[in-house]
């Protein structure tokens, strides 16, 4: 039996699953990271003193937190269905949309070894124990450089090493948001695709999007 080909959404379509969905996905996010400021808070405070944390473990105490309220938020809702895939906690959004957690990094790459799972994901491709039709997306979070507040909430979706697009929840208008990297469908889109471009940009020069192998898996 032929696999099923996965549907890649762009940002207008897909915003119609989102947008019932973003208030929460913020919540939860910004909740499981409030979770690891107040876990910092209490370690610094037993004997020894400060304890320094590498990204890999910050990333994965917010991830395990934002896994929590996920599924507080979440699992009543219809059309939603949440779960570990083949190791991967996610959130099947109408079957339309499939939503993994992320730390992100300042051009929006997702901070994970490239395992051949992590390849796959990114490829938009066919991975066993995942479903065959939705469009892989990350929910992530770009926080400070002392992992003190978050700079920003976002969903994203890559096509391999392409950012095909992003959705900074809360810093645009609903027209702005609407930003697609493949439809130039009128001048509206087109002058917003420049303003996002020009950003993402910016942010790269902050931070090289490829990663070394020392980054966290969550």
């Amino acid at each position: 039996m032929f696999a099923m080909e996965r549907k890649i959404h762009s940002l207008k379509d897909a915003t119609i699953f989102l947008n019932p969905i973003q208030e929460l996905l913020v919540k939860v996010i910004r909740a499981g990271f409030q979770d690891w400021i107040q876990i910092r808070s209490f370690v610094n405070m037993l004997e020894g003193g400060v304890v320094d944390y590498k990204p890999r473990t910050k990333a994965g105490i917010i991830h395990e937190h934002i896994k929590k309220y996920s599924k507080r938020t979440f699992e009543q809702i219809d059309d939603i269905v949440l779960g570990e895939f083949n190791g991967v906690f996610g959130l099947v959004v109408k079957n339309e949309l499939f939503i993994r957690f992320k730390k992100m990094d300042k051009g929006f790459s997702v901070n994970s070894y490239f395992t051949l799972q992590h390849k796959k994901y990114l490829a938009q491709a066919q991975i066993e124990g995942f479903p065959e039709t939705p469009t892989f997306l990350f929910a992530g979070y770009i926080p400070d450089r002392t992992w003190s507040e978050i700079l920003g909430v976002y969903v994203a979706c890559w096509v391999n090493d392409r950012l095909k697009w992003v959705d900074e929840f809360g810093n645009y208008s609903s027209q702005q948001a609407y930003f697609d990297f493949d439809k130039k469908e009128d001048q509206i889109y087109k002058e917003i695709e420049k303003r996002v471009k020009g950003k993402i940009k910016i942010r790269k020069q902050g931070g090289n999007k490829k990663q070394n192998g020392s980054e966290n898996s969550q």
